[in-house]
């Protein structure tokens, strides 16, 4: 583990060396390189770390809190980034004493995602990811620890089988559900229509749907103009539970789908001007990106 982390970050190192032999390779860049290479090596630590609490955890289906807390342990030794969290308390009163299932969706905006996540994440909850992760290395033992739910979204009768599933073991087992519902990584401002795998879910169990809403990266991280600043400032808003009783046809979960992405988005919008403001930063507007983001600070 130890002598493939060196290799990792020697042949790292040499392609940063490369690149800053060319123009247009500046500080803020090599920093954000640095600080990218660091972070995806702290994943491999906490996975590798939380094996081991995975291993007790799993027969008490708490093996991905196990995951996370140990991640949040490594990166908040080093990342500087300022977490409000707002309305927390919203999932456990819908949860309630017996633990039910809950479906839980977020926006997706990059791997940092993983570090927000791991600030607020709650007990007996477990993540649906993409199939392919089952075969990262190490990764991949952790997250069968923890409950995850894989589903291969380029086959259909896989994707609806893996849904059945996903609802047999929530209710067997109480977990609730974290889904990013746009289906991928959103590197640009604004949130992607919504896939309907978690609605499918919640609303053939009758699962409450609780929408979480992470506000604009921007001001302090992006990866496509390679900027990783300190002192970043991050709300997550948990938004009022939306109840699934009544809906049971197709269209339901189509009509469903769309007013949870427009509310989430209102709210993604409103977060992501406070945090802008607070950081002295020109908020980004619909789909606005100007390339020198990090010179427009505000007096």
């Amino acid at each position: 583990m130890i002598e493939a982390s060196l290799v990792i970050l020697f042949v790292l190192s040499t392609l940063i060396g490369l690149l800053a032999s060319y123009g247009g390779f500046t500080r803020f860049v090599f920093i954000f390189y640095l600080k990218m290479v660091v972070f995806h090596l702290s994943i491999l630590l906490a996975a590798f770390c939380a094996l081991f609490g995975t291993l007790i955890t799993y027969f008490y289906n708490e093996g991905c809190i196990v995951a996370m807390n140990s991640f949040n342990f490594i990166c908040s030794f080093w990342l500087d980034i300022d977490f409000e969290i707002r309305g927390l308390e919203k999932i456990e009163e819908a949860s309630g004493p017996e633990n039910k299932p809950v479906v839980l969706i977020s926006n997706h905006q990059s791997s940092l995602d993983l570090f927000t996540l791991s600030k607020m994440w709650p007990s007996k909850t477990t993540i649906m990811m993409k199939n392919s992760l089952k075969y990262v290395p190490i990764f991949n033992v952790g997250a069968i620890m923890s409950n995850s739910i894989f589903v291969d979204r380029n086959n259909k009768n896989n994707a609806k089988e893996a849904l059945n599933d996903a609802i047999t073991k929530m209710k067997d087992k109480k977990l609730k559900v974290w889904v990013f519902p746009e289906g991928t990584r959103h590197h640009q401002h604004g949130l992607l229509p919504f896939k309907k795998g978690a609605f499918n879910i919640a609303v053939q169990a009758q699962f409450p749907i609780i929408p979480i809403v992470i506000s604009d990266y921007t001001p302090f991280y992006s990866k496509k103009e390679k900027y990783f600043y300190s002192g970043g400032k991050v709300i997550i808003q948990v938004l009022d539970p939306v109840s699934t009783q009544g809906f049971l046809e197709y269209n339901d979960v189509c009509q469903l789908c769309e007013n949870v992405q427009q509310k989430m988005a209102q709210e993604y919008e409103k977060i992501s001007e406070e945090v802008a403001n607070k950081m002295k930063i020109k908020p980004v507007v619909g789909n606005e990106r100007d390339s020198s983001y990090e010179k427009i600070k505000v007096g």
